[in-house]
């Protein structure tokens, strides 16, 4: 006889976001604030201690990664902030999430390795991998402030030309670099070939030159996450049937 295992998650980013965003983990929040939001629910149905316990397993697997590459995680899909309904004069209706700012300030130590060598603005730091993580967030979430390059380098006192060379070096970091559009042709020069002659890459190039996309951190994260998780049999297309 088999048994269907119900798919409860289309893909493991559906899974990280449910894992990274579910409100019980979330010990100190006040019951009034709990009912003001309650919490996502990309999986189906999961709440109460089914959610929490499918959130903790996801969050178990994924804890063989390392430090770094958890904070990349946690900056990619947990929410920068929660609703608080406190109602103390100085609430804004938001807290921030230490988990999120706790993982920036990880991937902070990181990004000073990337910068060697050059005298960095910390909040221009800051400022630059907090945009490398709206550009891959953006897809996801439009409602997300755009961090923009000319008003960071102006807060920090610094020129917009530097501003944009330190963050090419970050967004190569964080985001990798593309595959360009145009391939530039290979030289070539013209040689003797039997009773006639032929255009032949240069020896140098050797003709076998392709330009190719390289990942960055996020992506290289995100992969080894979706390794992880595709061996769960509730997620994608890993729902099948067993006997």
């Amino acid at each position: 006889m088999s048994e269907t295992i119900e798919t409860l998650f289309r893909t493991p980013q559906d899974a990280l976001v449910f894992a990274y965003n579910y409100s019980m983990q979330r010990q100190d929040r006040s019951l009034v604030d709990r009912l003001a939001a309650p919490s996502p629910r990309t999986g189906k149905g999961l709440s109460g201690n089914d959610g929490a316990g499918q959130a903790g397993m996801i969050r178990r697997l994924l804890s063989i990664l390392s430090t770094r590459e958890l904070a990349v995680l946690a900056v990619l899909y947990a929410p920068r902030s929660w609703p608080c309904s406190c109602r103390s004069s100085c609430c804004s209706g938001h807290m921030r999430n230490p988990e999120y700012d706790a993982a920036i300030e990880t991937l902070d130590v990181a990004a000073l390795e990337v910068l060697s060598g050059r005298i960095v603005h910390y909040q221009l730091r800051r400022g630059l991998l907090e945009k490398a993580i709206f550009e891959h967030r953006k897809n996801r979430e439009k409602s997300l402030p755009k961090p923009e390059l000319k008003t960071l380098a102006i807060k920090c006192g610094v020129a917009e030309g530097t501003a944009d060379a330190h963050w090419k070096l970050i967004k190569a970091w964080f985001l990798g670099q593309p595959r360009p559009h145009r391939i530039k042709p290979s030289p070539r020069r013209r040689v003797v070939a039997g009773s006639g002659t032929a255009d032949v890459a240069d020896a140098e190039d050797g003709g076998t030159s392709v330009p190719t996309s390289i990942d960055g951190l996020a992506s290289i994260v995100c992969k080894k996450a979706d390794e992880i998780l595709l061996a769960l049999p509730c997620i994608g297309t890993n729902s099948n049937k067993t006997e």
